[in-house]
């Protein structure tokens, strides 16, 4: 993006960030998660081809050019959540490349069509995709469906399923544990410290308890003493929890990709057999969505899960994550 002029007006307005050093933007910046980062710039790509193929200019662009393009985004029949990251995106390398106030876009209307764009969508059937939950009988399917042949690989895989499920982590947490943010207690429990997430603004962190599980296919303390001793076994005791492994069975000092957890679920659903209902997909989110349900199946207190998953128990985010089919039904047996 270069800076240009739109209706007239420079950029010579005084920037509201004019003194705002460069390890100060740098630190902004990294405010903001990786994986949001990363969707963030494959937004602003969009964003400038379109404004390239519309002839408009996208650095600062006018307030009709981010409508039009969100309006031309719901004609393309894109995701409200992907086009709400859109709005965001664009807001965010404005502000990054220190545009001043006057030349921001407003972005009233755009979120306007957002909303008409959900109802268009829901009046004509479309239902948004949510991830799939599996049960604590199809976790352990899972588990077994990861290939024997390459032990270490299964090894760090099975940690990864179950440890996901059990804490209630985000993906972003998962991949950030280090080996020394685990450690096992006196009576059996596993902990985990999460160090920080979205809802943490003060990035104290904080432990997660996971018990033994009741089969050994799904017990994720049993699996991350495995893996740990495996990591213990080829030298390893401090850095990233959870590693690249070379096609050898050897362990990498680099840390696995956020995505590798994704893949992992999705292949290992398809493996097992587990077929998606209607408006859902196995992803990464199921394990988080997958803890929470079989939490509040087993009886566990809404504050419990909402303490561990991270949500506020005053609202009802946490609600989202018990999926319908695992809850009963309030009629039954009333008539």
């Amino acid at each position: 993006m270069t800076l240009q002029p739109i209706d007239g007006v420079t950029p010579a307005v005084r920037p509201r960030r004019a003194r705002l050093s460069e390890s100060a933007r740098r630190r902004l910046q990294g405010s903001v998660p990786d994986e949001t980062f990363r969707a963030y710039k494959r937004e602003v790509k969009k964003f400038e081809k379109w404004c390239a193929d519309e002839g408009e200019t996208d650095l600062p662009c006018a307030t009709d050019t981010l409508t039009n393009w969100v309006s031309s985004r719901a004609d393309a029949g894109d995701s409200v959540s992907a086009i709400k990251q859109g709005i965001a995106a664009v807001v965010f390398f404005h502000d990054q490349k220190n545009v001043p106030e006057a030349l921001m876009p407003d972005t009233a209307d755009a979120w306007r069509i957002v909303g008409q764009y959900k109802k268009e969508r829901a009046n004509a059937g479309h239902r948004e995709l949510q991830a799939e939950v599996f049960t604590p009988e199809e976790l352990r399917r899972m588990v077994a469906a990861l290939p024997e042949e390459r032990r270490v690989a299964r090894l760090r895989d099975a940690a990864l399923l179950t440890a996901a499920t059990s804490s209630f982590a985000r993906r972003s947490n998962v991949m950030r544990f280090d080996l020394s943010d685990l450690s096992f207690l006196d009576n059996g429990d596993a902990r985990l410290f999460k160090t920080y997430s979205k809802t943490d603004q003060a990035a104290k962190g904080k432990p997660v308890i996971l018990p033994p599980g009741e089969h050994e296919l799904s017990d994720p303390v049993g699996w991350l003493r495995a893996w740990k001793a495996e990591l213990n076994e080829q030298g390893i005791t401090d850095g990233p929890l959870f590693r690249r492994i070379s096609r050898t069975g050897r362990i990498l000092p680099y840390r696995l990709h956020p995505g590798h957890l994704n893949l992992l679920v999705k292949r290992t659903a398809k493996a097992a057999g587990l077929e998606p209902r209607p408006n859902t997909r196995h992803v990464a989110h199921s394990t988080r969505a997958s803890g929470a349900t079989a939490a509040a199946e087993a009886g566990a207190a809404y504050s419990q899960i909402c303490d561990q998953g991270d949500w506020s128990p005053k609202g009802t985010q946490a609600q989202l994550y018990v999926r319908p089919k695992a809850k009963d039904n309030a009629m039954r047996g009333v008539l």
